[in-house]
């Protein structure tokens, strides 16, 4: 559709309102122009006929003058009506209707017969004639001139009744004319109407349609707005204009939203960053908080070995490896990332030494389905949660438990299972364990660590979230998820 400006619809507008009121008004004035004419031609007409009657009284007015008295000037008046009369009649003749002009032209013929009547009249007067000869051609003089009055009548009333019959037709053209001046003017308005209502409608519903948009955009929303093409210049070019600032700012506050994400993620990786070395920071001081002369306990626990393996104490033997290698690997795998497989193996000695110490209260399960030698994990990682399902899990109820531990893939990930049948969590606590809200300080056997700093490494290291989940009813017992990927360690680390 091609669009046209309003100053052309405005003009197409007032052409289609001025058109049919200037034409109905110059065919009106015409019309009225054409009667007019025609009735002064008529009264035009009726007057030169009334001169004609006058002057033909007059000429026979001179005429008898002059037989009575003998006056020449009557004799020259006479003669010149004569004239006028002719050159009236001529006229008359060259501007009637045919009917009319046969009237004229025996009018024309009996004025002369008139003529030639009163000229022989005049001449025998002159001539000193008889009496009776003169009456007797005066008589027929004054006949003709009854004649030509009575012509004269039947002229007037042929043009009246000409002039009748054209004012009828006239006044019919006139009917016939109004009429279709009337249905032309109700035609064009109502073309105007409908166009200006046309014109109205499709204005107002763009008007209304930039407004829903302008609403929208107030309300934040920058949804694309798909504008269709009108039938109005001017409203398509604002159409136009506002999608394309709609467009503008959405890119802009795209950009600014961008910024702000990578900002935030910059950001967050400066925090992981700092919370990892305050983790191993932290650690470090726990190990410095629970090395009590490491030299002096491993010298002292070398020297209750030897001596128990002089008095054949081999239990005694190995319940002394087992705390020496615990107490060795804490203190050399700290700070650093050991493998599953190591974890596991300190985990066994620590069970050992729970299962010498409560024996039937206790049972220990662990079941490996996958290679656990090359994923990494940080030191004194699974010794924390073994340590939480033993103190806070199985010790304190008076029967005992067990405590399972499964390792096994799934998708991409190693899944470690630490299961016991203790105690279980209240639902605060759980709630909080899940949130990472958990504040309460870490009391275990072997390390300081909390499972809020063991978690919180665990997704430094590998630069995801999705890495701890726990399961817990009370009296029901405890399961901890340890997701670890299978892909490596974050490259940040």
């Amino acid at each position: 559709m091609n669009s046209s400006s309003l100053k052309r619809k405005f003009i197409i507008f007032t052409i289609l309102i001025i058109t049919p009121i200037a034409t109905s008004n110059i065919i009106c004035l015409y019309i009225g122009r054409r009667i007019n004419n025609n009735y002064n031609s008529m009264l035009n007409k009726l007057s030169i006929l009334k001169s004609v009657k006058m002057e033909l009284d007059e000429s026979l007015y001179n005429y008898e003058k002059y037989i009575r008295e003998n006056d020449y000037k009557s004799i020259e008046i006479y003669n010149s009506k004569y004239e006028d009369l002719m050159k009236k009649i001529n006229f008359l003749q060259a501007n009637s209707d045919i009917e009319s002009r046969y009237v004229l032209r025996d009018l024309k013929n009996c004025i002369e017969s008139y003529k030639k009547s009163a000229d022989y009249s005049i001449k025998l007067n002159d001539e000193k004639a008889s009496i009776d000869v003169y009456y007797i051609n005066y008589v027929e003089t004054k006949e003709i001139y009854e004649f030509c009055s009575s012509f004269i009548a039947k002229l007037n009333d042929s043009y009246l009744n000409y002039n009748n019959k054209i004012y009828l037709k006239l006044k019919s053209k006139e009917n016939f004319i109004y009429k279709i001046l009337a249905m032309y003017i109700i035609s064009a308005i109502l073309i105007s109407i409908f166009y200006c209502f046309f014109f109205i409608n499709s204005l107002l519903l763009k008007l209304k349609e930039l407004l829903n948009v302008a609403n929208r955009v107030s309300k934040k929303d920058f949804t694309s707005y798909n504008w269709t093409k009108s039938n109005i210049y001017e409203i398509d070019i604002l159409s136009q204009t506002f999608c394309t600032m709609i467009n503008d700012i959405k890119k802009y506050i795209n950009s600014i939203k961008e910024n702000a994400e990578l900002e935030k993620k910059l950001k967050d990786e400066e925090m992981k960053i700092l919370t990892y070395e305050n983790a191993l920071k932290m650690s470090q001081l726990k190990i410095l908080q629970s090395q009590i002369n490491p030299h002096f306990l491993f010298n002292t626990l070398n020297c209750i070995n030897q001596t128990a393996m002089r008095e054949c104490a081999e239990e005694t033997q190995e319940l002394i490896k087992s705390v020496s290698d615990i107490l060795r690997y804490s203190l050399s795998m700290m700070n650093r990332n050991a493998t599953l497989e190591q974890e596991v193996n300190i985990v066994q000695q620590y069970m050992n030494i729970q299962l010498r110490r409560y024996e039937d209260r206790l049972k220990f399960n662990i079941d490996i389905k996958t290679d656990i030698s090359n994923i990494k994990v940080p030191g004194m990682t699974l010794q924390p949660f073994v340590e939480n399902a033993f103190i806070h899990g199985i010790e304190p109820k008076e029967e005992g438990g067990v405590i399972n531990i499964s390792i096994f893939e799934k998708d991409d990930r190693c899944i470690v299972m630490i299961e016991d049948s203790g105690c279980g969590i209240e639902k605060e606590i759980l709630y909080n364990l899940r949130n990472e809200s958990y504040e309460k300080e870490h009391t275990g056997h072997t390390t300081g660590l909390g499972i809020k700093s063991v978690v919180k490494r665990l997704q430094i290291m590998y630069g995801i979230d999705d890495i701890f989940s726990i399961e817990s009813q009370v009296n029901d017992g405890t399961r901890v998820f340890l997701k670890i990927p299978k892909r490596g360690m974050a490259e940040n680390v």
